[in-house]
Order: structure tokens, then C-alpha cells, then sequence
């Protein structure tokens, strides 16, 4: 796996994150980063269907996880977001569009929920602690 990831075209799409802690706490947490996700799917609707939230490689494992059960994730995007979010694995953008994108979820997410969206599943917050 290690080095299909290294001749993957898609290398820099996600920055950096290889090794996730696939522990109880943690995946709480990164739980809780997607439900976040979702909601900010809903606060912000996309344009048209050309239109990309990028998430970080952490949230999107959660979301490949969440559409194994397709029915349950149609009815899941439904009742929380309004719409079924399409998962596009490698969405053809321009690197400049896909960056203005990165950037202003990143914003958005700061502002919302006073965290980094490429940390936010990290922070433990009974230690507050980052893991």
C-alpha cells in the first residue's frame, strides 16, 4: 500500500497524513470531524454539481466508511445535509480553483468550530491534548 501511495498521481491531494490511530478515542473524534463535515455540507450547499468540498484524507476515510451502506448513506445525506453529497475520488479541477476552494473550507471551518480542519480530529478534548 505504502508504495502505491507514493506512485499515485493524486500524491499531493491530501497534505501529507499516511499514519491515522484507528483507537477508540480517536476514531470518536474523527467521527466527530466528519459529522462536522457533513454539517458544514449542509451551511454551505455546493453551486452545481462542478462544485468540490475538499475534505482531508482523515475525513474522507470516514467517508469511503460511511458509503460502504449506499441506502444508509443516501438516507443519511438526506436527513442531515438535504441532498446526497457525490464523492468524486479525483475531482478534475484546476490547481488554482481546487487551492481557492482548500483555502476558504479551511476559513470556514476556523470560524465555525475555532479549530483547524487538518487537526480538528486530533484534539482530544477530555486530555486537551493533541494526539
Amino acid at each position: 500500500m505504502h508504495d502505491s501511495l507514493e506512485q499515485c498521481p493524486v500524491r499531493g491531494y491530501f497534505r501529507g497524513s499516511r499514519e491515522i490511530n484507528l483507537g477508540n478515542g480517536p476514531m470518536q473524534r474523527l467521527k466527530k470531524s466528519y459529522e462536522r463535515f457533513l454539517y458544514m455540507a449542509a451551511k454551505y450547499p455546493l453551486q452545481d454539481s462542478n462544485d468540490f468540498v475538499p475534505p482531508t484524507y482523515a475525513i474522507d476515510i470516514m467517508w469511503h466508511a460511511h458509503m460502504q451502506e449506499p441506502l444508509k448513506y443516501a438516507a443519511d445525506c438526506l436527513r442531515l445535509v438535504g441532498y446526497i453529497i457525490s464523492h468524486s475520488p479525483w475531482p478534475i479541477i484546476e490547481d488554482k480553483k481546487m487551492k481557492k476552494k482548500r483555502d476558504t473550507t479551511d476559513k470556514i471551518w476556523k470560524e465555525e468550530f475555532q479549530s483547524e480542519i487538518s487537526t480538528d480530529h486530533l484534539y482530544n478534548t477530555v486530555e486537551e491534548t493533541y494526539d
